[in-house]
């Protein structure tokens, strides 16, 4: 087999979770991944010595647990909890855990392919963003000079953000409102602005991410055009991403639904949706993504893609629509 056909063995730690199996699905299309073996809390299955590569879809204190043997045996690691993100003390305050493999933390990556993909190439351990931050980050990192002052974030969530299925009623719940969230300082550590962020979880909905942010004008644009200040910051976040991002800005009087853009734009892709407007010098930018897909599991494929050689989306294309 030549270098560039070689087939990569990994496995799954939680695989019967939400995101495990999210990532099993995407896997299931990519031609140049086995997988070889899957733990979860009732059964261990496979050879965990031929693996290359870890998938940790499990927890903090457990993906703090199992991610130094890994390492320390040779293999790189794709952690999906939020064990190495931040700082020791920025993630003991937020967590509330005591980090048990600080050790690692100066030498994760954070698995954020639009921003860091050369690192995470090189990574022996990656620490896949979360969620919400993803959206949040997309949308603000490339605004520095343009908007100013603390963003006010309200987010939606589909119910598998909580790890569960969905309920037969509707039972929208607000929590960790303020500055209580524990992805608070992942978002001010990677996008650079201060906020405070309302997550609403749609006990109803299954998967789907709508984020909405408002931060004020920076000066320079308080005194053009709202038309003018839109555009300003529509192509600033257009010319951050490469094609292969799948970040897209979008306008609803584009859209199919009268009303505009919605998560079923995003839901089952590995796309990410921006819309931008402005209101009496403040931006209001909406941003979407699938939280399963590009909120967590396609993501995480796609920083694997980058650890093997392999084109970014390599696989993804047949697990979700990634087309504009």
């Amino acid at each position: 087999m030549n270098a560039d056909e070689r087939r990569y063995n990994v496995g799954i730690f939680g695989d019967t979770g939400m995101v495990g199996q999210e990532i099993e699905r995407v896997l299931k299309g990519h031609d140049r991944v086995e997988i070889v073996f899957q733990k979860n809390t009732r059964r261990e299955e496979g050879d965990l010595g031929a693996c290359d590569l870890l998938f940790l879809a499990t927890k903090d204190p457990e993906s703090m647990s199992f991610a130094p043997a890994l390492l320390k045996a040779g293999k790189r690691v794709i952690d999906m909890s939020g064990a190495f993100r931040l700082p020791k003390a920025q993630f003991e305050k937020w967590y509330r855990l005591e980090h048990t493999a600080p050790e690692l933390l100066k030498e994760a990556v954070y698995g954020l392919p639009a921003y860091f993909k050369d690192q995470i190439a090189q990574a022996r351990l990656v620490a896949n963003p979360g969620c919400y931050p993803t959206s949040v980050i997309l949308a603000l990192r490339p605004l520095k000079g343009l908007v100013q002052g603390q963003a006010t974030i309200v987010a939606t969530s589909g119910n598998s953000g909580a790890r569960r299925e969905v309920e037969a009623g509707s039972n929208e719940i607000t929590y960790g409102y303020g500055r209580r969230h524990k992805h608070v300082p992942e978002m001010e550590l990677y996008s650079g602005f201060r906020a405070d962020f309302t997550p609403i979880v749609l006990r109803s909905v299954f998967r789907g991410i709508n984020t909405n942010i408002k931060i004020e004008l920076a000066e320079a644009l308080k005194t053009v055009s709202e038309e003018e200040a839109v555009e300003r910051l529509s192509q600033r976040i257009k010319d951050s991403y490469q094609p292969e991002d799948l970040v897209f800005i979008v306008r609803d009087d584009q859209a199919q639904d009268e009303l505009g853009w919605g998560t079923g734009d995003v839901v089952n892709t590995h796309k990410a949706l921006i819309k931008v407007r402005v209101d009496e010098g403040f931006a209001y930018i909406c941003s979407m993504e699938d939280n399963l897909g590009k909120g967590a599991a396609s993501q995480a494929v796609e920083n694997l893609n980058l650890m093997c050689g392999l084109p970014r989306l390599h696989g993804i294309h047949e697990a979700y629509h990634t087309n504009s």
